[in-house]
């Protein structure tokens, strides 16, 4: 007999395995896990604390540590039991859960790219981990099932597709996922109007279009929800339940990259390019939040590179998040900022203690810094500056999150600065370094509406401070930038 545990029997603990299944989920929890794997269930302290303690009586082993049952062996009770692939090579016998997985297999295994079709043979497999822990085992068929109707269904727990030999059983056949419809509706009620949408119409790109293309790709889903998870991770809650907002974050990301980078594989097709610029965006905005102290980086390593943060990088990564060719097609083109001096771009709102700081600024580097190495670097300097002021103007022609956005990510496209400038910024080129570091006065502004960045301009400000000389003159020119409500 199953020993169950919980309300319901949530859990029930596989002895011959030495796994604790849910079976509202169907999978196995890891030991550390299980604590935010019962809140996540809404099963509050004094309950929670009840189960861990009959729990702790188990013999539970780590995934790496599992005996899988041998091939062939019937499916283990409280598992979906899903169609996969094993390889039919020589001594391999490599289990995937899909072909595209397989044909991937051949390549990087055994070095054919275009295996033919004799490759893997199809199997039923099931898995007791999620996530990082995928771990698939070969079973036997699920016995069937027979209908009130007499006709027959597949004993399969996991996206039953009915066909007119397989019909599911009347009653609750299909088991809504509750929480995954939370992070979906909390994305398209409050996450998309955070993101930035570049050259999209602002109300419609998030909420309509990346979310219709997201009911068609299963991993562009996964990829929303993960951004979803992360914005709610970032919200006022306590600690544990941060958790496992991240938990789940970490959850979606592993299905979004996994089908990211059959994506990329594809012959190109109607639809599919758009949804890969959707998803280069989302790639985008996940390192920004993973590089942010609100959301530690994932262990697995997930993201994709470059994933160190460094200035090019965030610069580039930044323009990515509203554009996936990194570059930022803003409201306003080159043709439409003045020539000349900054000053006649100026809005009003500009505050007046900014704009001082700014035009000071030449001159408090000329005091602190010694003399430039070439023309081209004080040049380039100077047009750096007076490209932050104009940038400065488009940040504060209004508090939506666009133009904040817009004044923000444009100061680093390649339009505004010079090749020389980021070569100057390449090169640790301390006049480059502190006019960078004037531009986080921009970027904390976008950190107050974009959740996602929150923390990236005191991270940045702390590198550059390592990249300059050991001045206390050249460090008072940045020591004061970041964190201060009340220096406009």
């Amino acid at each position: 007999m199953a020993v169950t545990f919980g309300t319901n029997d949530l859990l029930e603990y596989d002895a011959k395995h030495s796994v604790l299944i849910c079976r509202e989920c169907k999978y196995a929890i890891q030991k550390s896990a299980l604590g935010s794997h019962l809140l996540r269930h809404k099963i509050y302290r004094r309950e929670r604390q009840r189960l861990l303690s009959s729990i702790a009586e188990l013999q539970l082993v780590e995934p790496d540590d599992v005996q899988l049952p041998p091939a062939g062996f019937p499916p283990v009770a409280g598992l979906p039991v899903i169609s996969g692939y094993r390889c039919t090579a020589t001594g391999c016998e490599s289990l995937c859960a899909s072909s595209k997985r397989m044909r991937r297999h051949w390549s990087e295994s055994h070095g054919v790219s275009d295996p033919p079709d004799s490759c893997a043979r199809s199997v039923n497999l099931q898995t007791f981990f999620r996530g990082t822990k995928v771990k698939y085992f070969e079973v036997a068929s699920p016995e069937p099932l027979v209908t009130g109707e007499g006709m027959v269904a597949q004993r399969h727990d996991l996206d039953l597709v009915p066909t007119p030999a397989s019909v599911p059983p009347p009653g609750p056949r299909y088991d809504l996922d509750l929480e995954t419809l939370k992070y979906f509706h909390h994305f398209t009620t409050a996450t998309s109007l955070t993101l930035p949408t570049g050259n999209h119409e602002p109300a419609m790109y998030w909420q309509l279009d990346v979310v219709a293309r997201a009911l068609q790709q299963r991993w562009l889903m996964c990829g929303l929800l993960a951004i979803s998870a992360s914005h709610l991770a970032v919200l006022p809650s306590d600690e544990t339940t941060k958790q496992v907002h991240r938990e789940r974050s970490e959850w979606f990301l592993q299905e979004f990259y996994a089908g990211w980078g059959d994506v990329l594989q594809s012959p190109s097709v109607a639809g599919l390019e758009e949804a890969k610029s959707a998803g280069a965006q989302m790639i985008c905005i996940q390192r920004c939040c993973h590089w942010t102290s609100e959301i530690p980086a994932l262990s697995q390593g997930l993201i994709p590179e470059p994933t160190a943060f460094d200035l090019q990088s965030f610069t580039t990564t930044v323009q990515g998040c509203a554009d996936p060719n990194l570059a930022l097609h803003s409201a306003f083109s080159s043709d439409d900022m003045p020539e000349g001096s900054s000053d006649a771009a100026v809005s009003g709102n500009v505050p007046s203690a900014l704009l001082d700081r700014f035009r000071a600024l030449p001159y408090r580097m000329a005091e602190a810094l010694e003399k430039p190495d070439n023309a081209l670097d004080f040049f380039a300097t100077l047009s750096a500056i007076d490209a932050l002021v104009e940038c400065c103007s488009l940040s504060y022609a209004s508090d939506d999150v666009e133009a904040v956005w817009t004044g923000m990510a444009s100061w680093s496209r390649p339009r505004r600065l010079s090749d020389h400038f980021n070569q100057m910024v390449w090169h640790r080129n301390p006049a480059a370094l502190i006019v960078f570091a004037h531009w986080l006065l921009l970027v904390e502004r976008a950190e107050r509406h974009c959740w996602f960045l929150k923390g990236s301009a005191t991270m940045l400000l702390r590198q550059i401070r390592g990249y300059l000389p050991d001045d206390s003159s050249v460090h008072r020119l940045v020591g004061d930038l970041i964190g201060r409500e009340d220096r406009h």
